[in-house]
């Protein structure tokens, strides 16, 4: 089910206490001297499809905005880890200066839950001198409870689980450090908070109340976080851009960080906060709950500042906004747009200088079509666009063939290429002899509107969505598959792990037989002889793709064989909190054995 909702009234968090939050924690002794390690968590199993390769040229936006954060709160002795960038290296062998992290943070997103578990039971190797240990981002907000009873007697697993944003993380390290004793770990000083019952308050928590041997009897959950509404008072992400961990295949970190200007040589694209929200209200979708039905902004300035800095100092020219829905907000997008038309990195004006994308729906691109050639001149090179299901039946986002096909025209009439995003959802046919319904129907129809690439992701649960346990209910999500458990990384869209059919490998070759019908040598023909603007660009997209469905296919062989062999194992509910999750009383009259949080 969805996130529960603070009050109306409670949302949000008073206007400037972010800034105050961080001047306070600078001020305690010796924050600029401790180590501090993050990890961005990631699976290299969910590397299937045309886009497989980005993982390595890519940054994504959780390590930028933690970082940040640690910075503005006056923390200095920082490195940031991707993992697919260092897929050997293990916190029990980091150093930082020759010192072991007081504080290891990791970010995981489910698909890459297993990866995060690993770190976790490696860092308790170090025995007493292990770091405190927070996970975060997607897998911590609504399934926080796995982070716990890890390890071979259970004992083992995270020292909180924050499932908030970067506002919890700094409030649960202001309260520790406000009571952290001269020259005691940070580790030491959390066990004597959580001790003293004086973490109850801080909403966004889940966290268990002993430190007894064994796995926990219960956790605690503070509840449902509390927001920054305006997304200009979070630090600059910028900021996070001297910390990055250079590329290697060791155990160990390097003695320094990459410098700043040359993160260019391995990072190509760079993820950038613009929105969070949307309103639109999918029955897959999690993200409008997530941000308890709000729709939050930066500043055009403050956009503009980051993107400026980011190409002149790192040298990265592409940028990806993180938006659930960029075009919600007309009036936003015209002063953002209008802004950016108007800002130059050096002499250079955005139009050239920068490589900007983002994503949007087919609706709402439709409604403010007046604006593209705006935004083209603002710098948007790319635009991955929400279809769906042209012919609504999975979800009516007020998309359609004509309006998908006016759009995509009108992106490419501007010079910004369209980027399809569809779902092949139960019950839709690989292809029907008339209308739209079938999957190749509608791959082909987006190819010859023009768009340049096109994703295909199968309708899976997704934590925290208005659909989720019922899928599980009606008996259409895979438990076991060949006598194997399907596992978190098989939830990334990409895997057939929910469908009522009985021969789920159908449509799990739907997906590779959508993907050859838009990535193939027919179609790279095709694109030689059609000069335009996106000449150079649909040629690397169909080579990217065609490179992609091979290795998906020769990667995803053995799980579709035993999809083939049809010995599964269905669901016959929602899985449940593998502990009881108590709620203080603050929250509630009385505690109470209940999922509290991402039920």
């Amino acid at each position: 089910m969805e996130l529960p909702q603070r009050p109306k009234d409670d949302r949000f968090v008073p206007a400037g206490a972010f800034r105050r939050l961080c001047q306070q924690i600078a001020g305690y002794p010796g924050v600029d001297q401790i180590p501090v390690l993050f990890v961005y968590a990631f699976d290299p199993r969910t590397r299937l499809g045309p886009f497989y390769l980005y993982d390595k040229v890519l940054i994504p936006g959780a390590p930028r905005s933690v970082a940040a954060a640690l910075h503005a709160a006056g923390f200095r002795r920082i490195r940031v880890v991707l993992q697919s960038w260092n897929p050997r290296l293990r916190p029990s062998l980091a150093r930082l200066d020759g010192d072991i992290p007081q504080l290891l943070l990791i970010s995981s997103m489910q698909i890459h839950s297993q990866a995060a578990y690993d770190l976790i039971v490696d860092a308790w190797s170090l025995g007493e001198n292990r770091p405190l240990i927070l996970a975060g981002g997607p897998k911590a907000i609504y399934e926080p409870w796995d982070f716990f009873g890890l390890g071979l007697d259970g004992s083992q697993g995270v020292d909180v689980a924050v499932t908030g944003e970067e506002y919890v993380l700094l409030e649960l390290l202001d309260r520790i450090l406000a009571h952290r004793l001269p020259g005691q770990s940070l580790r030491h000083a959390f066990e004597l908070v959580r001790r003293e019952g004086l973490l109850t308050d801080i909403p966004g928590l889940v966290y268990r109340p002993d430190n007894e041997p064994g796995p926990p009897q219960a956790l605690v959950s503070t509840g449902p976080q509390r927001l920054v509404k305006d997304l200009d008072e979070l630090p600059p992400a910028v900021t996070s851009l001297a910390y990055f961990e250079p590329p290697h295949p060791r155990r160990e970190l390097s003695q320094r960080p990459l410098p700043v200007e040359q993160l260019c040589r391995h990072a190509k694209i760079v993820t950038i906060l613009n929105t969070r929200g949307c309103h639109f209200r999918c029955h897959y979708c999690p993200i409008p709950a997530y941000n308890q039905f709000s729709f939050r902004t930066r500043s055009p300035e403050s956009l503009i500042e980051e993107i400026v800095y980011t190409r002149s100092h790192a040298g990265i020219r592409t940028f990806f906004g993180a938006d659930d829905n960029f075009f919600n907000d007309r009036g936003l997008l015209e002063r953002t747009f209008q802004a950016m038309a108007e800002a130059k990195v050096g002499q250079e004006p955005f139009r050239d200088a920068i490589f900007f994308s983002t994503e949007a729906t087919v609706f709402d691109v439709h409604k403010h079509q007046d604006l593209i050639p705006l935004a083209r001149e603002a710098g948007l090179r790319a635009l991955w666009i929400g279809v769906e299901d042209l012919t609504g039946t999975l979800v009516k986002k007020g998309q359609g063939p004509e309006k998908t096909r006016t759009v995509f025209q009108l992106l490419r009439k501007a010079g910004i290429a369209p980027m399809a995003m569809i779902i092949h959802h139960d019950g839709q046919p690989l292809w029907t002899w008339k209308g739209l319904y079938g999957l190749l129907n509608q791959v082909n129809f987006l190819r010859r509107a023009g768009a340049l690439t096109c994703q295909i992701t199968l309708l899976t649960p997704s934590v925290g969505s208005k659909t989720y346990e019922k899928l599980f209910e009606e008996g259409k999500v895979l438990r076991t598959v060949g006598g194997k458990p399907v596992e978190d990384y098989q939830y990334d869209g990409n895997h057939c792990i929910a469908t009522a059919s009985d021969r789920p490998w159908i449509r799990q070759l739907n997906i590779f037989l959508g993907y050859a019908a838009f990535y193939n040598p027919v179609n790279f023909l095709r694109g030689l002889f059609q000069v335009d603007h996106f000449w150079r660009t649909r040629l690397e997209c169909q080579l990217l793709g065609m490179t992609g469905v091979v290795g998906s296919l020769v990667r995803a062989r053995k799980w579709l064989a035993r999809l083939i062999a049809g010995k599964i194992e269905r669901y016959t509910a929602a899985p449940q909190p593998r502990f009881p999750v108590l709620t203080p009383s603050w929250v509630c009259p009385q505690p109470v054995l209940a999922p509290a949080v991402g039920d």
